[in-house]
């Protein structure tokens, strides 16, 4: 009897093709069950990361929502726009840790001056970010002479002149390394700033040129009228020459 070996072999390849295509379906059936259709996915815990100043419990109302949701369900660009509506969160990142959590990594904004506006205080970063509004100024330096009529926390500062934001916003930065307490960097005149310090002295400081050589100046004369027992006075650094001091009684 002849027995054609080819017709077995081909029958035989093809129920290995349908059993090794049925493990297939079953595998993608059973993967399907455990992504969409078990808790094993859902959203158990949130990870925050970075927060200094802000606490877990300030973030965690943005992102807990998404407790119990299946992991792979939930948009991870609508969390992070969600935690960027704090004003005092500068960038966010938030990534699938699986099976169940979620890791969230923030950077934040820094109190850096306050600015006056119809009797409050509205406290900005070091970009002139609004963070919020205040009835008393928490031992931060006012920035003066801004001219405004409205602000929205979380979204830069306008004025009607913004060189002068600019400015005053170069400079507050730059005094971080002057070892004086600030209370006012005033910029009605933004061709000659004036810093105003605690103690009762205050600098002309011009127009911000040549600002590192300048601090530079004010540090050693505020050492030398330190070491004089003086705290009051006009210093004034604002041209090309020598340095000045004025005394005021």
């Amino acid at each position: 009897m002849y027995i054609d070996r080819s017709k077995i072999d081909s029958r035989a390849k093809k129920n290995k093709l349908r059993i090794i295509l049925l493990i297939m379906v079953l595998l993608c059936a059973v993967t399907f069950i455990i992504i969409f259709k078990t808790d094993l996915l859902s959203v158990q815990g949130i990870e925050i990361y970075g927060n200094e100043n802000l606490t877990k419990e300030e973030i965690m109302p943005s992102v807990e929502s998404t407790m119990g949701f299946n992991i792979f369900k939930v948009k991870l660009d609508s969390i992070a726009s969600s935690v960027l509506a704090n004003p005092y969160i500068k960038t966010v990142s938030v990534k699938r840790k699986l099976p169940n959590k979620l890791i969230v990594r923030i950077s934040e904004r820094k109190e850096a001056a306050v600015v006056p506006f119809m009797g409050t205080f509205l406290i900005i970063d070091e970009e002139g970010v609004v963070l919020k509004s205040a009835l008393q100024t928490p031992g931060l330096k006012s920035i003066n002479g801004l001219e405004f009529s409205n602000f929205m926390e979380g979204s830069v500062l306008h004025v009607s002149d913004q060189e002068q934001l600019e400015k005053a916003l170069s400079l507050a930065k730059a005094m971080k390394y002057i070892d004086e307490d600030i209370k006012e960097i005033n910029v009605t005149n933004k061709k000659n700033m004036v810093i105003r310090f605690s103690k009762g002295l205050s600098c002309k400081i011009g127009e911000g040129e040549n600002l590192d050589y300048k601090l530079q100046l004010l540090k050693g004369i505020l050492a030398d009228l330190d070491s004089k027992g003086i705290t009051r006075g006009v210093i004034d650094i604002s041209h090309e020459g020598n340095p000045s001091y004025s005394p005021v009684e």
